[in-house]
């Protein structure tokens, strides 16, 4: 996605330190939704900081954008293009496009959503329709082309859900934004550019409010600028909106899901996308098949909290050994738009993701310093319903069996997907550990709840494509049977508890997998699939000869121990539990 900016501040928003939006409604009781709250703009003089959240957000304006190499500085660099014959764009290597997936009609019967609903706690099908106030064209439009695959421009829809009232009202915005792109650098001046294909999509859900402006210049709908100078586009928009949908007439704002409600978004797309997603929801359901023209994409689930920390702590206040730690450590980390003044000269508090650091080490490394100074607990967890592809950069160092183009598979379409509500989860895929014969995903985040007493509970779900699972395992067309564990950082399975639920079903064409209720800081969730051997062809009767008489073996034996709610499995000749621990 391109990055985008406002003339002199980041894009990504950021305002008052868990205050209201000067946007929300003033009727909220004294208990103030996660989804309401807000990072700060700056830190003192006096303070440092941290920050463990998404960097990812902010409502993007559809576009049709002109590529062109970085410039010395490295700097992205795009301008907006009016279709794909605009001269300005023709010196291009080559172009991509943002957009939002419309409802599908009579005109339109791919690259659409066919289908949007709401179920409560029974299965009851709460319907949704296009309410009355959508989001305004993008101040940047462009031609389609359907030969060449250019979809577009479109915007998110808003729907209107009664039965499914949150705090806000009972708007709902759905956003499946695709990003596509012709062939990287095949284009020359002069020339046509190739067939765009689909890279990335993301398809969100949020309950929104609605609140009119009362004043000009109050909200900013995005517009995208060219800057001469600097030779490249950004979006120019309200440095500290908070808004899901902002326009010059109104604002949207997110707020909290109702309890107990799961979605189902339903697509056409004409072109698959990377094979393997990535989700913030829970117990889903996924049914991906290939239709005439096509694909559809019909997904289900439950949005899950997901725990954010953006803590300030006094410079007094710091361990001693943090100038040192600072020195060795900061840069490991990307920066956020939030200056750190407590250095000279300032610099950019930092946002340790697994994405960003490629991988989870450097993230669970800045957690483990930070949760004793501020506290283990999150500063908030809003309420999430998002699922997308894995680009690229995510899928480095995965198994080639998560790739939709793997030549073994008939068709090419998405593999499978992984979801978390942990704060850190793995950068890609769940890695297959060729030793364990099992597939472990690294998951972290603070043990409690922003009262820092209530145990911030864990999900986490796997959902994958048989033929995936058989080649990973190098598996027959057999029944396969699967385990899921929950590991903690000594290398210990947690025990189950009351709190600690399952989902196992492995019968189908999709292997689908969850565990709930499991507790940090970091955690791994351990999947082993199993499939029953083939017996063996018969021997013929007699008695055999010394060549062929099986050697002699020592009996391992294999006893379980537990301590608390820790379980250990211990193998030998004559096993024994470890100090501490006791025969089950």
């Amino acid at each position: 996605m391109a990055p985008a900016r406002s003339l002199r501040a980041p894009l990504i928003a950021l305002a008052a330190f868990a205050v209201l939006a000067a946007s929300a409604p003033s009727s909220l009781s004294a208990e103030i939704e996660d989804e309401l709250l807000r990072t700060p703009t700056e830190t003192s003089v006096l303070n440092t900081g941290v920050m463990f959240k998404s960097t990812s957000g902010g409502f993007i304006e559809s576009g049709l954008f002109a590529r062109y190499p970085n410039d010395s500085r490295n700097n992205f660099r795009i301008r907006t293009c009016a279709d794909m014959k605009d001269p300005l764009c023709d010196d291009a290597t080559s172009l991509y496009y943002n957009t939002f997936l419309p409802m599908c009609s009579a005109t339109i019967t791919f690259d659409c959503v066919e289908k949007f609903v709401a179920r409560n706690k029974d299965g009851k099908e709460l319907a949704a329709s296009l309410d009355a106030i959508q989001p305004t064209p993008s101040l940047s439009p462009y031609i389609p082309n359907a030969e060449k695959n250019l979809v577009g421009p479109g915007q998110p829809l808003v729907f209107a859900i009664p039965g499914a009232e949150h705090p806000g009202g009972n708007r709902y915005l759905l956003s499946a934004s695709l990003i596509g792109a012709t062939p990287e650098g095949e284009h020359r001046p002069g020339q046509e550019f190739g067939k765009f294909t689909p890279n990335n999509i993301q398809i969100t859900v949020e309950a929104v409010d609605y609140v009119q402006a009362t004043r000009a210049g109050q909200y900013q709908k995005g517009r995208w600028v060219y800057y001469e100078s600097e030779k490249k586009s950004a979006l120019q928009k309200n440095p500290f909106s908070t808004c899901s949908v902002e326009e010059d007439a109104f604002c949207m704002n997110k707020r909290a899901f109702p309890a107990d409600l799961t979605f189902q978004v339903v697509l056409k797309l004409r072109s698959s996308t990377n094979g393997w997603l990535f989700g913030r929801v829970q117990k889903p359901n996924v049914s991906i098949s290939a239709i005439p023209g096509g694909e559809r994409w019909d997904l289900s689930a439950a949005p899950v909290r997901v725990a954010q920390i953006w803590e300030f702590v006094p410079l007094a206040q710091m361990p001693a050994s943090f100038t040192q730690w600072k020195v060795e450590n900061w840069d490991s980390a990307p920066s956020s738009p939030l200056t750190d003044n407590s250095t000279s000269p300032p610099t950019m508090v930092r946002i340790p993701n697994a994405l960003n650091t490629g991988g989870v080490e450097i993230p669970i490394k800045w957690l483990n310093y930070w949760m004793p100074i501020t506290g283990d607990k999150a500063t908030a967890s809003p309420g999430v319903w998002s699922i997308r592809n894995l680009g690229p950069s995510e899928m480095n160092n995965s198994s080639s069996c998560y790739d939709s183009g793997n030549s073994r598979y008939k068709e090419k379409r998405v593999t499978g997907m992984v979801t978390s509500n942990a704060m850190i989860t793995s950068a890609g895929p769940p890695q297959f550990d060729q030793k364990e014969q099992a597939l472990i995903y690294q998951v972290a985040g603070p043990h409690f709840e922003k009262d820092g007493k209530t145990l911030f509970r864990g999900t986490y779900d796997l959902v994958m494509r048989k033929d995936v699972a058989q080649c990973l395992y190098n598996f027959s067309n057999a029944p396969i049977k699967a385990t899921i564990s929950v590991i903690n950082a000594n290398g210990e399975e947690i025990v189950a508890t009351e709190q600690l639920a399952e989902r196992n079903d492995a019968s189908g064409e999709w292997i689908t997998l969850g565990k709930y209720g499991f507790t940090f800081s970091s955690p791994k969730l351990k999947v082993k699939l199993t499939q029953e051997k083939s017996a063996a062809p018969a021997v013929t009767a007699g008695k055999p000869s010394a060549a062929t008489k099986p050697a002699t073996t020592t009996k391992k034996n294999s006893i379980t121990c537990i301590k608390g709610k820790l379980k250990k499995v211990v193998s030998g000749s004559k096993p024994k539990c470890p100090t501490g621990y006791r025969v089950s």
